[in-house]
């Protein structure tokens, strides 16, 4: 029996090959790494802030620009990349993206910096519409919540090495400059595996990209014809703008305002990610449970609020454990909320590129909003703690948006 009827095989029984697996694995390492250098940037922020003299305001911009970037660009890039092959603009991204993370190394004031930072994830956000369109070409339609739990359980291993040592490393070298040379080094790598893996003629679906253009009319139409996406993507806004505002500030608010040193706030924020490595794997399990798709918005927005005000005012390193922790694992859910596009009835691989897209498009400026506005609140009011707790208490709205959403979502028993 040839590779192709094996391959066919497997999708129809509902497994994924061994490539397609290593492939969807690696592409999400890829987009793990560019959240790492957003994530540690709080941790690189003192050393980044001595040594370059910039301000809170300039450091919010600094992360905000990050998802700024992602925010006007995910949507229509969804619409232009997605009629590319995905392993082609995957390729392309990481060619272009890797000597502008070289350029942050060597910047020598905030406008290169914050020009660096923009142009990298520029190159980055190309490949957003591979996100859907590598999932339904490399893997079996009923493991795609599965792929996506894995892989963020492979997400959480990453980071929680990366900001559990990142303090001591920098610490160590010196240099947040050599720390970013180290990152630029694994971004090389990276790439090297990902074109000796990533063999398009070895993909189950063949013919994927003339499916692709065979498509009539605009995928934008998605936008009007499932508003449940909108639902989707409000949600992920609220959750993004409270991590990324604790992730980003939380190092500078506890050695500032409670004598946590940063050897031991690299450490707790760690508990962010340690229960989420073996619980992500609960995903897959989570889309198939819960057929009230209000709840698989609802709980996690809860959570995120919840236990976001709860670690600005508690200062015992104990009780922050299990604080951060619970903020961690609201995650959870998030394999289970990337896989409800694929539900929603006659929808088409570029339509779901769309609907994702616009997900990408809220998640950003939920990340770009969140610091921005913590930084701009903390530099009016003198204090930090309050612009924290304001953005804590600004995403109940999520709990809320989550109510409008269908308790079905289309094809939901299939998923």
């Amino acid at each position: 029996m040839g590779r192709p009827e094996v391959e066919i095989i497997r999708r129809e029984s509902g497994t994924t090959s061994l490539r397609g697996w290593a492939v969807l694995l690696l592409f999400r390492a890829q987009g793990s790494s560019v959240i790492l250098i957003s994530y540690t940037f709080g941790l690189f922020l003192p050393f980044i802030r001595e040594d370059l003299d910039i301000s809170p305001l300039e450091a919010g911009l600094l992360q905000g620009v990050w998802w700024v970037t992602a925010a006007i660009a995910s949507l229509p890039f969804g619409v232009w990349f997605s009629r590319i092959r995905p392993v082609l603009v995957v390729s392309l991204s990481l060619f272009l993206s890797i000597p502008f993370l070289f350029v942050q190394a060597f910047a020598t004031g905030f406008p290169i910096l914050l020009l660096a930072r923009f142009a990298f994830v520029g190159c980055h956000v190309m490949t957003v519409p591979a996100r859907t369109l590598l999932l339904q070409q490399w893997a079996a339609p009923r493991q795609f919540a599965q792929i996506n739990a894995v892989g963020l359980s492979q997400h959480s291993l990453m980071l929680a090495l990366a900001v559990s040592t990142s303090a001591i490393i920098i610490t160590e070298l010196g240099s947040w400059r050599m720390a970013y040379m180290i990152l630029g080094g694994m971004f090389i790598l990276q790439t090297s595996v990902w074109l000796l893996i990533a063999k398009e003629d070895e993909a189950p679906v063949e013919g994927f990209q003339s499916r692709l253009e065979e498509q009539e009319g605009t995928p934008l139409h998605a936008l009007s014809h499932y508003p449940q996406g909108w639902v989707i993507a409000v949600v992920m806004f609220f959750l993004s703008a409270t991590w990324t505002s604790l992730v980003t500030f939380l190092p500078t608010f506890w050695l500032e305002q409670r004598g946590v040193p940063l050897i031991l706030g690299g450490p707790l924020l760690g508990f962010l990610y340690y229960a989420l490595i073996p619980t992500a794997l609960l995903g897959g399990f989570l889309a198939k449970k819960i057929p009230n798709r209000k709840l698989l918005l609802g709980i996690p927005a809860l959570f995120n609020a919840l236990f976001g005000v709860g670690i600005i005012l508690s200062g015992d390193p104990v009780v922050l454990m299990f604080l951060i922790t619970g903020l961690g694992l609201a995650w959870v859910f998030t394999p289970a909320i990337n896989v409800l596009p694929f539900e929603f009835p006659d929808i088409s691989p570029r339509e779901v590129a769309v609907i994702s897209s616009l997900v990408v498009t809220f998640s950003a400026l939920g990340f770009a909003a969140g610091p921005t506005l913590v930084g701009i609140v903390a530099q009016s009011t003198g204090s930090l703690e309050t612009g924290l707790l304001t953005i804590c208490l600004l995403t109940v709205s999520g709990v809320l948006a989550a109510g409008l959403y269908p308790v079905r979502s289309g094809n939901a028993s299939k998923a």
